[in-house]
């Protein structure tokens, strides 16, 4: 397996699903960050035809089809996995929707407490539904906990929350430490005047990630001829063609984890998703999802991600369709013939399009 690092030179802009046509109202357009995989996967895949002799336009060769997929749906046996973010190297994920506290701007949240599926009840998903609930004690009066929201964590942390604890405060980096929001103004250029256009002003939001912060993406290769990623490189990255250094490592994709125990026949376990889920159904309770072992139980969840992309093959945009956000936890379980195959699910993806990065989960357990 190897690691691809993405430096950015500049700001970055990956845009939303909403129009930006002339006339329509739209005052902006802000970035969704961390981007798609489909967006990261295929600057890497540029990149390395780049490398094979493509002069970057038309159709690849039929050699580079054969080791990359030419069909801008088929990988070709690349396994891609992310994006992720990274502080100095080190491995960052969105809060878990099941951590809940009293949120700070300036501090790390405080008062900080775990959802776990609480006692059957009737309600609009069906009968004998296990709805989120804290486990506090009787006497905590503490008010004002809700979902954690610009707050990151540690790989440390995560591995707290996995095994069913709380993390420590200094587990918390604020999103502002990751990265900033940065609006832009541009107005088109007329290409034999080169003045600007009258009335083509728009404003786009850019993000800038601070000086410690790396997106990455890790990659294992089966049946290909490519051999290991190209050294480093400079390639486009996202909207606007802005700049990023590109470079690859060998490095395995090390994710914490904590195995669930077996009680009275049955695995307790709990699923973290760490990039955009596509899901041919929701989760609901007492049904499978995804052919992960055992049925849904509960689910703590974010707002979901909409996300398209552009064919390149058919130079249009793709269908924007719903997935579900990083930091959302399922609960499950299943029976304890399960048990390996659920240990083997740590740094697997589920879903739809999983060979591009989306659905990367790890698990824990719950009680």
């Amino acid at each position: 397996m190897e690691k691809l690092v993405f430096e950015p030179l500049d700001t970055l802009f990956f845009r939303d699903g909403q129009p930006f046509n002339r006339g329509e109202g739209n005052s902006g357009l802000v970035s969704l960050f961390p981007p798609s995989p489909v967006t990261m996967v295929g600057a890497a895949r540029a990149a390395w035809a780049r490398h094979q002799g493509w002069n970057g336009k038309g159709k690849w060769k039929s050699s580079i089809e054969a080791n990359l997929g030419g069909n801008g749906k088929e990988l070709a046996g690349l396994q891609f996995s992310g994006p992720l973010l990274e502080i100095e190297g080190e491995l960052v994920v969105p809060a878990p929707a099941s951590l809940i506290g009293v949120n700070g701007d300036a501090e790390p949240p405080n008062h900080l407490a775990l959802l776990t599926p609480g006692n059957p009840m009737h309600c609009d998903l069906g009968d004998n539904v296990r709805l989120p609930c804290p486990a506090l004690p009787p006497d905590d009066k503490i008010e004002g906990r809700k979902p954690l929201k610009d707050w990151w964590l540690t790989k440390a942390g995560l591995s707290q929350v996995l095994t069913g604890g709380t993390p420590d405060r200094s587990a918390f980096i604020h999103r502002s430490r990751l990265w900033v929001d940065e609006p832009k103004v541009g107005n088109q250029i007329n290409e034999t005047s080169g003045t600007v256009e009258e009335g083509m002003l728009y404003s786009t939001q850019h993000v800038r990630l601070c000086a410690e912060t790396t997106l990455a993406m890790y990659l294992s290769i089966e049946g290909s001829s490519l051999g290991h990623f190209p050294a480093m490189t400079r390639i486009p990255l996202g909207g606007e063609a802005r700049s990023c250094w590109l470079s690859s490592q060998a490095a395995e994709l090390d994710l914490p984890a904590a195995m669930p125990t077996v009680n009275k026949g049955k695995i307790q376990y709990t699923v973290f998703i760490l990039t955009p889920l596509a899901a041919s159904a929701p989760p609901r309770p007492g049904k499978p999802f995804e052919a992960l072992p055992g049925v849904v139980v509960s689910a703590c969840v974010r707002p979901s991600q909409r996300w398209g992309g552009w064919d390149s093959i058919k130079l249009e945009p793709l269908p924007m369709t719903s997935h579900l956000a990083p930091g959302s936890v399922l609960f499950m379980e299943a029976d304890e013939k399960e048990k390996n195959s659920i240990e083997g699910l740590v740094g697997q993806t589920i879903g739809q399009r999983k060979s591009w990065g989306f659905g990367l989960i790890t698990i824990g357990h719950w009680t």
